[in-house]
């Protein structure tokens, strides 16, 4: 099973990616070598938690739900995290032995239970994501700002609105699920279309989402021989709060890009990391959701930048972040 398979599923269903790594040498040594030869197993990131994912060999599928639940508890101990089993082709009443089971596990395409995560998405009846977490998903996150800063929301239908936010079908029916959970809008049908409408608006809506919005930035690289790449021309950091504000710029520019767009320019070569900041010509910050879909001209919008700057320690920052939520027009 490839493990880009994994990757896609998972962030359909959860609105983010999670992060495949391979063990740190040294890591699985108290691995039973049975289950070496059962599993490949990957260090896991997802919705801000690690873990490991347990990868079932293409030749090994024949182990009963006892068995699986065994294996889960020996390779729990032995690498003392929480693992997720990663199956196919497994039949509809073993699943639902390993849920009664309590056993994480995930077949992509088809059944999704991660107890730790609070993640269960069924095969059977309506499928929609039943999630209990802290802070929205990066796509909801999207659609509530989009909405704030006077983008079109309640207009679109859910298949426009991922269209237009770069998401799938399939993940904007799981926001609109999450929205209505966080009691921040209803899913309305109107015909044969489903619409996302907030009951409040403005700085109603912004103080109510405030406490489950988080950072857009997943990471921030240095960067050189920078020639602004496509998808990436949009100013962030410090480089965009001194375009709001009075703030001096930094010495060295900064820009955001959507993971995806930085993850497929890198790979091309198109963009060069580096490791001082002494070599660096530009900072580039990788978005958990696309920086372009809100960005006011070539600057990330007001909001989705108080987000990545709060918390900042320097009081000039802070001042400025002020004057950068007096500037919205609510």
């Amino acid at each position: 099973m490839a493990n880009n398979e994994l990757v896609r599923y998972l962030e359909e269903v959860a609105g983010e990616p999670p992060t495949l790594l391979d063990m740190p040498d040294g890591e699985d040594l108290d691995v039973p070598l049975f289950l070496r030869s059962t599993y490949r197993v990957h260090e896991a990131w997802l919705l801000r938690r690690r873990f490991v994912f347990a990868v079932e060999r293409a030749d090994r599928g024949d182990a009963t739900p006892l068995e699986r639940a065994k294996h889960v508890e020996l390779l729990r101990t032995a690498l003392g995290t929480d693992v997720a089993l990663v199956l196919r082709g497994v039949p509809t009443h073993d699943r639902n032995r390993l849920v009664q089971r309590g056993v994480p596990f995930v077949v992509p395409g088809r059944q999704m239970y991660l107890p730790f995560l609070a993640l269960d998405l069924r095969e059977r009846g309506p499928r929609h994501l039943r999630v209990s977490r802290e802070t929205l998903s990066a796509p909801a996150q999207a659609v509530v700002l989009r909405r704030l800063i006077g983008e079109p929301v309640e207009d679109l239908t859910l298949a426009e609105l991922a269209e237009g936010t770069g998401y799938s079908r399939m993940t904007m029916t799981n926001v609109g699920g999450e929205l209505e959970s966080f009691s921040l809008c209803a899913v309305e049908r109107k015909g044969r279309k489903k619409h996302i409408v907030f009951d409040v608006e403005g700085a109603q809506l912004w103080e109510r989402a405030l406490p489950l919005l988080v950072s857009p930035v997943r990471k921030t690289i240095w960067v050189r021989d920078w020639s602004a790449p496509r998808g990436a021309r949009i100013s962030a950091g410090l480089s965009a709060l001194a375009s709001y504000t009075n703030m001096a710029d930094d010495d060295i520019p900064c820009f955001a890009m959507w993971y995806k767009d930085y993850r497929v320019q890198a790979r091309r070569g198109e963009i060069v990391e580096c490791r001082s900041m002494d070599d660096a010509e530009a900072v580039v910050e990788s978005w958990a959701y696309d920086p372009t879909s809100l960005a006011d001209g070539d600057r990330v919008d007001r909001l989705s930048l108080y987000l990545a700057l709060r918390g900042t320690p320097d009081e000039r920052v802070e001042k400025e972040m002020r004057t950068l939520l007096e500037g919205m027009r609510w």
